[in-house]
């Protein structure tokens, strides 16, 4: 059994909110887009990404129909395929609607999402919006960062010697480039009583993992714990809206 709850806060600090979230149990379907751009533009463009992406599991859902405009990688699932696929065709979206104005440009979206299927789960992502996996008291993030800080702090370090640097929250890759993506897939099993979390950086940035493993962990409902872990982020000044997506997964 799979139970969820979705939760989007303007936060703090912003007079809107750019992030979209997208919880879809018909499809197994789950998306956190944080977007970028201003003046409305970024939540532009995270709406192309949900809205793209959601258009292409409902078409792809028949199987011997199913189209690969960025080939098929046959190393991953059929499914993992359909969601990267899905991640590659809401960055053209983007890019072509950025293209139609100069006021458009630089507009992008990073995309965290989950897609279901029984204990099957692909999850894939851009950027630097999150899937954790919770499992018995641990917790594990699935998704990569596609940050600066990421990309230059040595494996296995903590990126305190980038703290202050003014590079620190700049993305190496987002929904919305020219060329095709660099689209990171998980695919993983789920055990009963696992929680998968999906969220924006306005959560993950501003608790922490320490912070989200307490919280997650204390137990209690789904929508009672996505909004403890919102409102953690407001008290903690949430300067960047706040998205997040609890999963729980039950035999």
């Amino acid at each position: 059994m799979i139970e969820s709850y979705s939760l989007s806060d303007t936060g703090c600090a912003r007079q809107d909110n750019q992030d979209r979230v997208l919880t879809d149990h018909s499809l197994g379907l789950f998306i956190v887009a944080d977007g970028m751009g201003g003046h409305k533009h970024g939540e532009k463009a995270a709406e192309l990404a949900v809205d793209t992406m959601k258009y292409y599991m409902e078409s792809s859902r028949e199987r011997f129909d199913v189209t690969w405009p960025f080939g098929y990688n046959f190393d991953l699932s059929l499914d993992a395929n359909r969601l990267s696929t899905g991640i590659q065709l809401a960055n053209r979206h983007v890019w072509n609607y950025a293209e139609k104005a100069s006021e458009f440009a630089g507009m992008g979206t990073t995309v965290a999402a989950v897609l279901l299927s029984g204990e099957s789960t692909v999850v894939a992502n851009v950027g630097d919006s999150r899937v954790y996996l919770f499992r018995q008291g641990e917790l594990r993030q699935i998704t990569v960062d596609d940050s600066f800080l990421n990309a230059v702090a040595p494996p296995g370090s903590s990126g305190d010697d980038f703290a202050n640097s003014p590079m620190r929250n700049i993305l190496t890759q987002a929904a919305g480039a020219r060329g095709a993506l660099d689209v990171h897939i998980s695919e993983l099993k789920l055990e009963s009583n696992d929680m998968l979390l999906l969220s924006s950086d306005g959560l993950h940035a501003v608790i922490g993992d320490a912070a989200i493993r307490s919280i997650v962990g204390s137990g209690g409902s789904v929508d009672h714990t996505a909004e403890r872990l919102v409102a953690a982020a407001k008290v903690n000044g949430a300067p960047d809206n706040v998205s997040c997506i609890l999963i729980a997964y039950s035999l």
